[in-house]
């Protein structure tokens, strides 16, 4: 009957929503930074068709976004994050990278615990074992000795285990530290010119078409 139905859909919706909060992703890019809503032009339209292969699962578990600001490199990676959870396939997590290594750092000071002490999976964990991780903005972090150290073993265990990642950066692969850049290399690099995306975003909304 009709009621089963709502239940089973309310039941999705609440999935979608707890998956949604859970993933970090900025909640108004649910609507704004899907793949149906990218524009896909001369220089972003390989990156695009890289997008929309990568959410039907075909080809490698690491793919990398690179580009300059305002290129839709972090449009794009949302909107894989989206269209995930909108699969139902799993937990996400999105993180900038700099404000992964705060909290992984905050977490090396102080282990989160429960309110009985117990030890509870911290932010470095999850960014490990969730299903699909987002690495938004590589390479403009701090490099400290030991930032590098905990992104090379957070890259190098979602590598060996074939966890898909999504990275977007702006710097040529080479400039990333060696074990990074090798695991990256051996993914899908897409690289996206062209005009300033943004722009053309913010030029469009101004003439009244929705973006």
């Amino acid at each position: 009957g009709g009621m089963e139905m709502t239940t089973e859909v309310e039941g999705r919706n609440q999935r979608y929503y707890a998956l949604a909060k859970y993933s970090g992703m900025p909640p108004d890019t649910g609507q704004s930074c899907t793949l149906t809503q990218f524009l896909p032009g001369k220089g972003n339209q390989e990156a695009y068709n890289a997008a929309l292969r990568y959410v039907s699962k075909q080809g490698h578990h690491f793919i990398t976004f690179v580009g300059e600001v305002g290129r839709g490199k972090t449009h794009l990676a949302l909107g894989i994050g989206w269209q995930w959870i909108g699969q139902g396939k799993g937990t996400v997590k999105y993180w900038q990278v700099s404000e992964l290594l705060e909290a992984m750092r905050r977490e090396y000071d102080n282990p989160p615990q429960d309110n009985y002490g117990n030890p509870q999976p911290g932010e470095f964990k999850k960014a490990k074992d969730c299903s699909l991780l987002i690495l938004d903005d590589l390479g403009v972090e701090k490099s400290t000795e030991w930032a590098v150290d905990k992104l090379d073993t957070l890259i190098n265990h979602r590598w060996l285990l074939e966890k898909p990642t999504v990275f977007t950066t702006n710097l040529a692969p080479a400039q990333l530290s060696p074990r990074v850049s090798s695991r990256i290399r051996e993914g899908v690099t897409v690289t996206l010119e062209g005009p300033d995306y943004r722009r053309i975003k913010a030029k469009l909304r101004k003439e009244g078409n929705r973006v």
